[in-house]
């Protein structure tokens, strides 16, 4: 298997009605987030619900066996919930369908990521992407 390093991170606003991500649905999403990038989960999910009541919401890492994803939620009072994920493999994997992942999961209202390789064997690159970036903004990292 050719090693790509792909990194994709996902910020966004989501649905006011998405309130909450116990333990049992962020095993959900994992497990559909496996079934979309067709990766395997190494180990158990480590899950916490927020001590920070400043900051409250919900987080899970789940390490995979070509690297990691996380998700951090953040609920406020006034509505305006969201979400920083972040998705790393060594494999390959069709960035979009994440996203639409995501979206039918948690409702993105707004949102903005990167989607960059980290491969050894290639030049890097980055591409912009989101709701507000209507054509995608790449740019091209010198060595």
């Amino acid at each position: 298997m050719k090693l790509e390093h792909i990194h994709i991170t996902v910020n966004a606003k989501i649905s006011p009605n998405f309130k909450a991500l116990p333990k049992d649905a962020a095993q959900r999403f994992v497990d559909r987030l496996m079934k979309t990038v067709n990766m395997k989960p190494l180990g158990p999910l480590n899950w916490s619900d927020a001590e920070d009541l400043d900051f409250p919401g919900q987080s899970y890492v789940q390490m995979i066996t070509t690297s990691h994803t996380s998700l951090h939620l953040f609920t406020h009072t006034d509505g305006t919930n969201e979400i920083y994920f972040d998705l790393y493999s060594c494999k390959k994997f069709d960035a979009e369908k994440v996203v639409k992942l995501l979206d039918e999961t948690f409702g993105l209202v707004e949102w903005h990521g990167i989607l960059y390789n980290r491969a050894n064997h290639d030049s890097p690159h980055v591409k912009i992407i989101g709701t507000a970036a209507k054509e995608m903004m790449v740019a091209k990292v010198r060595n």
